[in-house]
């Protein structure tokens, strides 16, 4: 059993009621053996039609000690969510001992742009599209040993929710130079004052597509940092051979500095 690539999220309302809901939002989870955690705050302006949203973020690397800082915006209908987000370090550089001990990471600025739907005909079933972005010179968009310049990436995916309780996802994210990825997902959305029964009933999934009925829903965004690396500068000191000499002599010990 690994907690590796798992996370859990947590959604807290502070003032809910009519047209605004004012929250923070916690995340503890376990990405590219980094030990993370994520906590924000957000506004949602709900009118008949639409929601309106923006959110702040701080990050935070427990393993590697990176912070990281992301606004975000929100624009909801029902049956769809438009979401964007941007992501600026707060950290500077620091050891990578995930690379040998040779090199230097820092989070990496970037942002992303997402939208969801679903199907009003079935609700069950979603589809989500992400394009997004980071820079630096050396960024590991695709995983510490797949670093690129300034890499950007293309994510495509669908969900299925056969009741409110649970969610299946199947994800493929594309990059320049052929570089991708597949991810499948499962993930369990409790909310705390709904009846289990009311859960795990599959009619009730078409009310958590709403408005009124995703109210609560968490906000999208990548809470893993994204790094950038650089190697170190590193001065190579080869010293003489054996010296031998008379006393008062002066002789040189170091043979080449690089």
């Amino acid at each position: 059993f690994t907690l590796k690539g798992s996370s859990l999220d947590l959604l807290l309302p502070w003032y809910d009621a009519g047209a605004d809901l004012v929250f923070s939002q916690h995340s503890l989870h376990r990405t590219d053996d980094r030990s993370q955690v994520n906590a924000g705050l957000g506004w949602r302006h709900f009118t008949d039609t639409a929601m309106t949203g923006v959110n702040l973020f701080v990050d935070h690397d427990l393993t590697r000690y990176h912070t990281r800082l992301g606004v975000g915006g929100e624009y909801w209908r029902d049956y769809l969510k438009l979401s964007g987000n941007g992501y600026l370090g707060l950290t500077g550089w620091r050891d990578a001992p995930e690379l040998n001990g040779d090199y230097e990471a820092r989070p990496a600025n970037g942002w992303d742009l997402r939208a969801e739907g679903w199907l009003p005909s079935w609700p069950q079933l979603g589809g989500k599209l992400m394009v997004e972005q980071y820079y630096g010179d050396e960024v590991a968009l695709f995983g510490k040993e797949s670093r690129q310049k300034d890499p950007y990436a293309v994510t495509a995916g669908v969900s299925y929710t056969p009741f409110p309780l649970l969610t299946l996802s199947a994800e493929q994210k594309a990059g320049e130079s052929g570089r991708h990825e597949t991810q499948l997902g499962l993930s369990m959305t409790y909310t705390p004052g709904v009846s289990l029964s009311a859960q795990l009933d599959p009619d009730a999934v078409a009310a958590r597509r709403s408005l009124a009925g995703s109210r609560h829903d968490l906000v999208e965004r990548n809470n893993s940092i994204v790094l950038e690396y650089r190697r170190k500068e590193v001065v190579k000191l080869r010293l003489a051979d054996p010296v031998r000499g008379l006393p008062g002599e002066e002789k040189g010990l170091v043979a080449s500095l690089k």
